[in-house]
């Protein structure tokens, strides 16, 4: 945490980017899961891009959550 921040009391812009981002995570990734599910159940046939996408994004986020936790973790001990 950068110096001069108080982890128990953040600022604004702190509070809404760590709003903003536990709140669209989840529904990214259940749009991307919802999406590849109904391609798959419907065999459509889904654009490259778009299956990179969403593996890329949630593969991304699962990574960027276990390294948090990781770290987390370390500082606790």
């Amino acid at each position: 945490m950068p110096e001069g921040q108080n982890k128990t009391n953040p600022d604004l812009v702190t509070v809404f980017c760590n709003f903003f981002r536990a709140a669209t995570r989840p529904a990214v990734t259940i749009i991307f899961a919802a999406v590849i599910a109904q391609v798959v159940i419907d065999r459509i046939d889904a654009p490259q891009w778009f299956i990179g996408l969403a593996i890329t994004c949630i593969a991304w986020w699962f990574g960027d959550r276990t390294l948090t936790h990781i770290k987390e973790k370390k500082e606790e001990d």
